[in-house]
């Protein structure tokens, strides 16, 4: 059983496109069987780049170069992510009416009827959020005990929320989340290395 899962996403629960609101949402989930083996590998490339020990890892902040760094570093090294990609304005209308915690939960489940039970089978499963306990974390642990027990799961993972600037796995997830995105959108393709690292579900509906 690996010690820790990671889960991050790009986008946001929101529908008011006009103001905004993300036109999708990538869910990424992120295991590995050596975290300590990828937190040297991310430090050091923060070293190659002449980065800050503290520098976070964020799709959405991060330049082109450092992006590219990133992804080239973690093609060498050992993990396993999903990715659940939504189209927002393709969902049923009685998404639009559910609060943030509950939609993010309801994409979680479904991703994890998904993915192959190794990725899921943790310790801890951290969720990025800057309180260990909290609306959208107790969202997450209810889909994760009903995806897992649903599929004869008795022993469920311990879930908590977790700042991303923390933990390198919550980054790892964030750029994959956030590099889906920008391949769904038509833009660069970062992850053409990664192939036998992660799996991308688009989400069609149902459970």
């Amino acid at each position: 059983m690996r010690a820790y899962g990671f889960i991050d996403w790009s986008g946001d629960p929101g529908f008011k496109f006009a103001v905004g609101s993300s036109t999708r949402l990538a869910l990424a989930l992120v295991s590995t069987d050596d975290y300590d083996e990828l937190q040297r590998a991310l430090l050091g490339l923060k070293h190659r780049l002449g980065l800050p020990h503290g520098y976070e890892f964020h799709f959405a902040h991060n330049p082109y170069l450092v992006r590219t760094a990133f992804f080239a570093t973690l093609s060498s090294l050992a993990w396993d992510a999903a990715v659940l990609l939504v189209d927002k304005h393709k969902l049923p209308v009685e998404f639009t009416r559910m609060r943030a915690p509950a939609f993010c939960g309801a994409f979680l489940e479904h991703l994890l009827v998904c993915v192959p039970l190794s990725l899921i089978e943790v310790k801890y499963l951290l969720v990025d959020d800057a309180r260990k306990e909290s609306r959208l974390v107790r969202a997450m642990r209810l889909a994760t005990s009903n995806a897992l027990r649903a599929q004869g799961v008795a022993r469920t993972p311990t879930v908590r929320g977790e700042p991303a600037h923390r933990w390198d796995g919550l980054q790892v997830a964030d750029m994959l989340a956030g590099a889906v995105v920008e391949l769904a959108d038509g833009g660069e393709d970062h992850l053409k290395e990664l192939e036998k690292h992660m799996l991308i579900h688009r989400y069609r509906g149902g459970k």
